[in-house]
């Protein structure tokens, strides 16, 4: 995809949506925007001018420990038959130097109810340079191991330069699927509760209320990244929306 990103306009709102938001108009954390921000002290996520895969703004998270933008908009519902059925999109560019970090990291959560401790279902991130998902609550579920990741799971891919379409599914039977630049990657596939290639289970993921999207870091790494063109809805977005 290249540093440039697609250019043009952002294309939000696109049809079908229930969020789409390319940071154009107000900012996270003031009226008019669906997103807040969750930040830990030291940390920022602001809108940034000088990279956007559309348009001419994007969210650049920078930090050692948390720089989230949240939403809890497209989960009006309390059952998993309403708010566990959607597809997200965004576009991420990273900004890791070196060697990715070996601590737990995560690009994105989805938390709520009705878990043991209301965990939290870390959608995207992983461990040891490798890319999972991950689930918390009363112990730690991975879709891969965490303790020693297979050497040909796929590397953080924020490692990479240039734009990258991160896309999801999650499902009320809690299955679950993840896709970069519109090519699903089959380590972090989870099948009605059961990760495919580790066999940990999943269940129950929360009934969700909040997602949050930008960089969550378990140690003292700094990273920062952009996000752009954010969009939620019951079909799948695609990468070209």
């Amino acid at each position: 995809m290249g540093n440039a990103g697609a250019g043009g306009p952002s294309l939000c709102p696109v049809a079908g949506t229930t969020l789409c938001d390319g940071f154009e108009g107000a900012a996270p954390g003031t009226p008019g925007s669906d997103f807040m921000i969750d930040v830990a002290a030291g940390d920022t996520i602001t809108v940034d001018t000088t990279k956007a895969y559309r348009g001419t703004k994007s969210m650049k998270f920078s930090g050692t420990s948390r720089a989230y933008i949240t939403e809890t908009k497209t989960f009006m519902g309390t059952t998993k038959a309403v708010v566990n059925n959607f597809w997200g999109r965004y576009f991420i560019f990273g900004n890791l130097t070196g060697i990715p970090p070996a601590a737990h990291a995560v690009y994105g959560t989805l938390s709520g109810t009705g878990t043991p401790g209301d965990g939290e279902f870390h959608f995207a991130g992983g461990s040891r340079g490798k890319l999972q998902a991950e689930i918390r609550n009363t112990g730690d579920s991975f879709t891969d191991s965490m303790a020693s990741p297979a050497a040909a799971d796929p590397a953080f891919p924020t490692a990479f330069d240039g734009w990258q379409c991160w896309e999801w599914h999650v499902q009320p039977d809690d299955s679950f699927d993840f896709y970069i630049n519109g090519t699903e990657v089959d380590e972090m596939k989870i099948v009605a509760g059961k990760a495919m290639m580790s066999g940990m289970s999943f269940s129950p993921l929360p009934i969700m209320t909040k997602l949050s999207i930008g960089w969550q870091y378990m140690g003292s790494f700094m990273n920062s990244g952009w996000i752009d063109e954010v969009a939620l809805g019951p079909n799948r977005i695609g990468c070209g929306s």
